[in-house]
Formats: C-alpha cells, sequence, structure tokens
C-alpha cells in the first residue's frame, strides 16, 4: 500500500505517535474497515458515500470541528459522483443547523500530502467554526498547503 499518511504534517506529539503507529500497521487510517481503531469521536452520521464525525484531533480555538471522510478510498475530489459532493453538503448542512453554527469554514484536502499540509492522503473535508470575531479574539490558522519563502 502506498504511504497513507505523512507524519511531517502533525501538529502535536500525541498526534505523530498515532501516525506512526498507523504507519507501522500499514493502513489507511481513514479507510471504514481501520476508521474507528485510530479515531476516537462517535460517528455523528453514515451517509452513503461519507462518515461525518467531530475531527479527533479538532484545531486549536475552533468551537466546531467536523470531519467528513469518504467511504471508500479514493484520494481525489475528481473521482467522486455528483451525487456525493451533493451528500456531502448536505450533511455538513444538516449538522450546521442542529449546531446553530452561523459561520465557518469548509475546505477538502485531497491528493498527495506534501501539497496539502494534511496528515491523511484519503479524501476528506472539514468545516470548522470558531467564535465571532471580538475584542479578546484572534484568527483561527491553519495550514492549507505550502508557499516558497521569499
Amino acid at each position: 500500500m502506498p504511504r497513507t499518511v505523512n507524519i511531517h504534517n502533525a501538529r502535536s506529539k500525541a498526534y505523530a505517535a498515532v501516525l506512526r503507529r498507523i504507519t507501522k500497521d500499514k493502513v489507511c487510517p481513514f479507510c471504514e474497515k481501520h476508521f474507528l481503531k485510530y479515531h476516537i469521536r462517535p460517528i455523528l452520521k453514515t451517509g452513503t458515500y461519507w462518515l461525518l464525525t467531530e475531527n479527533f484531533h479538532p484545531y486549536s480555538g475552533a468551537k466546531h470541528h467536523l470531519l467528513a471522510v469518504s467511504r471508500t478510498h479514493v484520494e481525489h475530489f475528481e473521482k467522486l459522483s455528483p451525487a456525493a459532493h451533493a451528500e456531502l453538503f448536505k450533511l455538513f448542512g444538516a449538522e450546521a443547523r442542529k449546531r446553530g453554527i452561523r459561520g465557518g469554514t469548509i475546505f477538502m484536502r485531497f491528493g498527495e500530502t506534501e501539497y496539502t499540509g494534511g496528515s491523511v492522503n484519503h479524501l476528506h473535508a472539514q468545516l470548522v467554526s470558531g467564535v465571532k470575531r471580538g475584542k479578546n479574539t484572534e484568527p483561527l490558522v491553519t495550514p492549507i498547503s505550502n508557499k516558497k519563502k521569499p
């Protein structure tokens, strides 16, 4: 099996340890048959194409951090059917309404992790929402790719 995780993109020592275990096991942690072995959060909804859950390692400062994982091992969004694209937004929309999320960001990690800043090379999308901007707030930032140094 090709490399499915990228330890270099781990955001903490604890998460890097989990990724090392996955590397040793030689599996894709987002493939459904292995998912709950490594992911400690409950599945919120199982669709035809996606598993929806809370992110196992949420971004610091996120009030909500949802993760939608393709139920089949796909690495690029072009491999998805229009029905899979539609279901993703339906799942995120329903959960956003349920939680009263008034604003946030949705992004998808696809392809090689050396380009995405992600740690798992299996198609997944994230919905992230913080708190309303105010006097005692700062931006919630995460890597989404790489850029050349000036």
